[in-house]
């Protein structure tokens, strides 16, 4: 039997600066774990610890996906392997978590899901063609992953360099 872990989603700050942590700890107080760089908890699952590493690692890697393609469209979001930009906005990192988190259950569902999400990872750009040869979970999920993934800031101070933008 393998023991039970929280996996969390948590704002958080270090040394004056803001970021959304993804991660797992086996106390049931997370706000102990962390201790005061903490400064909400957004989401709090329970799993075994084989299942929240499987869970915070396809987290991870739609977050690294998301700030491929926001530096690929010029915006800068900060990310690692476990902290993320604040800037994301609070509904979409919890619907990414959800996501994952609520599909772990259904082992032929996760397998399919993982699949498409490292496909979505080797190919660095979003292909629309080959959603048309998926059908049923596989299609929406799809459309929700590609949903997820076309987040742009709304503010155009994110820009990293304007400098290159044509006047008109």
């Amino acid at each position: 039997m393998t023991k039970s872990v929280n996996l969390y989603l948590a704002s958080c700050v270090s040394e004056g600066s803001g970021f959304w942590l993804v991660n797992f700890t086996e106390d049931d107080d997370i706000y102990n774990s962390l201790g005061t760089k903490l400064l909400e908890c957004y989401r709090k699952e329970l799993f075994g610890l084989e299942g929240a590493i499987e869970v915070k690692e396809a987290i991870n890697t739609t977050l690294d996906i998301l700030a491929f393609h926001s530096k690929f469209d010029r915006y800068k979001l900060d990310n690692s392997n476990i902290a993320y930009s604040s800037e994301i906005p609070i509904n979409l990192i919890e619907d990414i978590f959800d996501l994952w988190a609520y599909n772990y259950t259904n082992e032929i569902i996760w397998k399919k899901y993982i699949g498409l999400l490292n496909f979505r990872k080797n190919n660095k750009i979003n292909n629309n063609y080959i959603k048309i040869g998926l059908k049923g979970d596989s299609y929406d999920f799809a459309t929700k992953l590609d949903e997820l993934l076309s987040f742009k800031p709304s503010n155009s101070s994110f820009r990293k360099d304007s400098s290159d933008e044509l006047m008109w």
